[in-house]
């Protein structure tokens, strides 16, 4: 009796929440792609069955190995096929004779390769074409899931990971990692991230649909080189936008140079780079410029919270960057009102008379004297009724009171704020308490204004 295919849905269950994975091509030899996938899935502590397959049998990783995947008993839920191009589609074509749910296809030399590829892609497509299970891939570097401990990937850039509301499609593995590691530095949680390669079977419009209905995902982050179902993405988009959940996509492939380079990447043809933008705009995609912007625009998004209005309050310990901001800010259509007489005499008690209590607040570093001035100097701005967004700039940080009044003036407002922390010590351990809520941060006015108009974005372009 033919096995019938899964779902979406089926297939994609499986791979996020996987009771057994067999990874082919498991290898004993430091520095191979299979090592670095079994070594992963170890020592970030998947709870599930992991079965390596390697032809020498034996014990690889402390596990008992298959010579072969018809050596498994039972149900897979997931084979990753992290061996040569050759190997792999021998391998996926055994599967096709098996319980398997989903494959991942860590393994290169497809349609990104050349003719030699394209022969490998003719075969790849033939043995797809009454598959049994699902395809992730090729050429891609697998999926992480944080709250399942489940880190199927060869790549030490998605390590310590905390879960939280932000999915993640990325046809590059390399730049999902980085985009991922960015995130994770500000304390961003991650829900899921899906490496999809070239996309021969499951595609990013696929993945979005998935991903995005999953109640912890707040934010879905892409990165694309073509839409290789332009229609179900897009459809899959405008319901997330409708339903107040965000996309944030990066296009790759945009230049003609870039264009070309997408090709050789995953294969790929990148499309008209106008009509991709019009569909963006249509579905409310949030389309970003780079991966920065990206990031930056997702460290926004991410806290949940949305501004009533485009008033912007700014307080800063030094005059010159209160100026940057606001000149940011207003250039990006926001307004940077004068403060309540109210607001501004409740900050007059800690902003000696040679600084400023109007908009933007000029703090001078006096206030550094006293680790809680800044926080309640922002709790003051957050509460002005004349303010939407209340937006922090500091330089260095003299005192870990001094976070936590930053944490607790965040706490005790429903008003997005942003940080902006130009100090060396932005990552240590003084800032956790900001990590912990997922406060944004960001390193320069410049990038607080990419996350600025994110917040007030449901269509354009991140600056």
């Amino acid at each position: 009796m033919t096995t019938p295919r899964p779902t979406v849905g089926q297939a994609l269950d499986g791979l996020f929440d996987p009771r057994t994975i067999a990874v082919v091509g498991a290898s004993r030899t430091k520095g191979k792609l299979g090592q670095a996938v079994l070594a992963l899935l170890k020592s970030n502590g998947y709870r599930g069955k992991i079965i390596p397959v390697n032809p020498s049998g034996g014990e690889i990783e402390g596990l008992a190995a298959a010579r072969s995947l018809e050596e498994i008993d039972g149900p897979i839920d997931v084979v990753v096929l992290a061996t040569p191009v050759g190997v792999a589609l021998d391998a996926l074509e055994t599967c096709t004779r098996l319980d398997v749910k989903v494959v991942v296809g860590v393994t290169s030399g497809f349609s990104e390769a050349g003719q030699d590829g394209h022969n490998n892609e003719m075969r790849l497509r033939r043995i797809m074409q009454d598959a049994p299970f699902r395809l992730v891939g090729p050429n891609c570097e697998g999926v992480v899931r944080p709250a399942s401990d489940l880190q199927l990937t060869f790549s030490p850039m998605f390590n310590g990971l905390r879960p939280g509301p932000v999915a993640m499609i990325s046809q590059s593995g390399a730049l999902g990692g980085l985009m991922a590691l960015r995130l994770g530095e500000r304390g961003v949680g991650i829900n899921a991230i899906v490496s999809s390669g070239n996309e021969t079977d499951l595609t990013a419009g696929d993945l979005l649909e998935y991903l995005g209905n999953d109640p912890q995902t707040r934010v879905v982050l892409c990165y694309v080189e073509e839409l290789r179902d332009g229609r179900r993405f897009a459809e899959a988009a405008q319901r997330l936008t409708r339903a107040g959940k965000h996309v944030v996509a990066v296009k790759g492939g945009r230049s003609h140079a870039g264009s070309r380079a997408v090709q050789s990447h995953t294969g790929a043809m990148a499309g008209d780079d106008r009509v991709i933008s019009a569909v963006f705009r249509e579905t409310g995609v949030i389309r970003a410029r780079e991966s920065v912007a990206a990031v930056d625009a997702v460290t926004a998004l991410a806290a949940g919270r949305r501004p009533a209005g485009n008033r912007v309050g700014i307080i800063s310990v030094t005059g010159g960057l209160g100026v940057e901001m606001t000149d940011l800010a207003e250039s990006a259509g926001f307004e940077v009102p004068v403060l309540a007489e109210a607001t501004q005499t409740a900050l007059s008690r800690y902003v000696p008379f040679y600084g400023s209590v109007s908009n933007p607040v000029d703090l001078t570093g006096v206030v550094l004297a006293n680790p809680t001035y800044v926080g309640r100097c922002l709790k003051a701005v957050a509460a002005d009724p004349g303010v939407d967004i209340a937006i922090a700039i500091i330089t260095f940080v003299p005192d870990q009171q001094f976070i936590e009044a930053l944490a607790e003036a965040f706490d005790s407002t429903g008003k997005p704020i942003l940080i902006v922390w130009t100090g060396s010590a932005r990552s240590n351990a003084s800032g956790e308490a900001l990590r912990e809520r997922a406060v944004p941060v960001y390193d320069s006015p410049a990038r607080a204004a990419s996350g600025l108009s994110a917040l007030a974005a449901t269509t354009g372009e991140v600056a």
